[in-house]
């Protein structure tokens, strides 16, 4: 059931709208392809291609009509064109850092507002919004993350490996070769037997 309505206030005739739901409101005149009225997670909405529009307070999602429901859908997609082209907040400028140079602004980020220089960012106190901040608060603000180091690194170079060369092992000289071919091609000299000793009758 639609946001807001008390069961109280449906009859027969209203729940078995409620349940034939979503409807076919009618063709949109650019392209005709069909636009559809329902009651989803958001509220009551008609819907066009991949373009959903919330139905106001005014309208019935049981009988709110082609034109009606084709001005919604061309509102929704005006906004979400102008939301396209709106980009990053660039932020406020403050002036020029008085030591450093370069502008120094304020902005509203994803993690709160911050301050911002030559690529060192400060986020403000909660005391401080980027309406109020001065040049001197930014830049004091500035000065104390870049002491803490909150310089933006340069990108890394690549790391290259150098190619590891080994040492050719040492290859023996042709003297000690023929040496060791002679030595194993010599073969071992024989053992001699002593002599009998002599008979006493000699």
């Amino acid at each position: 059931m639609p946001k807001g309505l008390a069961a109280d206030d449906v009859d027969l005739d209203r729940a078995l709208g409620l349940l034939s739901l979503p409807r076919e409101v009618g063709k949109h005149p650019d392209d005709g392809e069909p636009i559809m009225a329902g009651v989803g997670r958001f509220g009551p909405y008609v819907q066009h291609a991949k373009v959903y529009a919330n139905l106001s307070a005014g309208d019935d999602v049981l009988t709110v009509g082609l034109n009606r429901a084709v001005v919604l859908i061309e509102e929704k997609r005006a906004k979400r064109a102008h939301k396209g082209r709106r980009g990053a907040d660039p932020g406020r400028a403050l002036g020029e850092h008085p030591d450093k140079g370069g502008p120094v602004v304020v902005k509203n980020g994803r993690y709160g507002p911050y301050a911002s220089h030559d690529g060192v960012n400060a986020t403000l106190p909660s005391d401080l919004t980027p309406e109020t901040t001065t040049l001197e608060q930014a830049v004091a603000l500035l000065d104390a993350r870049s002491a803490r180091g909150g310089k933006k690194r340069a990108a890394a170079k690549p790391r290259t490996v150098a190619a590891e060369t080994a040492a050719p092992e040492a290859k023996p000289s042709p003297k000690s070769k023929a040496t060791r071919k002679s030595k194993a091609a010599k073969p071992p000299a024989k053992r001699t037997k002593a002599p009998p000793p002599k008979s006493m009758d000699q």
